[in-house]
């Protein structure tokens, strides 16, 4: 009798050794799973744009800040270089490296000022949302 408790008790031992085990596992697995996910997702693009995003809207606050003044905080905008300036348009760039496509776009908001906007970009590969955040002053420059 004493051999049978003590087996069962052995039985609960391993039992819970091995659920301890699979709990690890599973652990591992799926950041494993979650890493592969962001592998594909090219940083130095979103990184690109987010700098190519802040220096056009800075450009912007320094040569046309009514420009800024015109956008509503609810609707997504993206920028365009044209010959001479930086243009605003409504929706998002979509940028296409290879087989991977990119999409890029800002929002923008007065931050307690009408000095100051609060801008918002994004960048979005396939299911994945990435953002940046800064303040944009209103900049008077005198030539």
């Amino acid at each position: 009798m004493k051999d049978k408790g003590q087996l069962l008790i052995e039985v609960v031992l391993g039992l819970g050794l091995l659920v301890v085990i699979l709990g690890i596992l599973a652990s591992f697995t799926s950041i494993l799973f979650r890493s592969q996910r962001y592998q594909s997702f090219n940083q130095g693009i979103a990184i690109s744009g987010f700098e190519k995003y802040r220096n056009a809207l800075i450009s912007i606050a320094q040569t046309d800040w009514s420009l800024l003044d015109n956008l509503t905080s609810t609707e997504s905008y993206y920028v365009l270089a044209t010959s001479t300036s930086w243009q605003i348009a409504t929706g998002t760039e979509k940028i296409i490296i290879g087989n991977e496509s990119y999409e890029f776009s800002f929002k923008i908001s007065n931050y307690g000022t009408s000095t100051i906007k609060f801008v918002t970009t994004t960048a979005k590969y396939l299911d994945l949302i990435f953002e940046d955040y800064f303040l944009l002053p209103k900049l008077n420059v005198s030539y």
